[in-house]
């Protein structure tokens, strides 16, 4: 079944409003800033177009543009050896919901970040006066993002782990 999300996404914050979330890129080997040349190839190689310059210039993941897809085309362009091979995973990081900021947790009908996540990783157990209960499967979960950029009360984020 594929769910529509295109009348959810008109009630989104605009993105040019929202906080940032700038992530490390997918396969590092160090830190961006021990070995990147800032040179934008990551950038412009980066089909979902989420790699920007974040600080100091130096290239950095934005999910609030989209999800990754792990495509490898960032670690492919890159002309230093910042990267692992592919078959390393792409990165341990972790999801985690604010409940303070979550619309299904307080009482509004929200599915927008579980109709999204193709892992299904996220579910949303309703409970009584119209609340809910958001759990994340972090054994489904892939840390694409694809969560973030949908979710209209930016109450989704990724945490970098290592």
């Amino acid at each position: 079944m594929s769910v529509d999300l295109s009348k959810r996404r008109m009630f989104s914050t605009s993105k040019a409003i929202r906080s940032k979330q700038h992530h490390s890129l997918p396969w590092l080997q160090q830190t961006i800033e021990s070995g990147c040349t800032q040179c934008g190839e990551c950038i412009k190689a980066c089909p979902e177009q989420i790699i920007v310059k974040g600080n100091g210039g130096f290239p950095a993941v934005d999910f609030t543009k989209g999800e990754c897809t792990f495509c490898y085309e960032c670690a492919a362009s890159c002309p230093e050896s910042l990267f692992h091979p592919k078959p390393q995973p792409a990165w341990s990081n972790s999801v985690d919901v604010n409940a303070a900021k979550c619309l299904a947790q307080n009482g509004v009908y929200c599915r927008t970040c579980s109709d999204t996540c193709e892992q299904r990783a996220i579910s949303i157990k309703p409970l009584l006066a119209g609340k809910a209960e958001v759990h994340i499967k972090s054994e489904h979960c892939n840390s694409c993002g694809a969560c973030i950029s949908v979710c209209p009360s930016q109450a989704i984020e990724i945490k970098e782990v290592g």
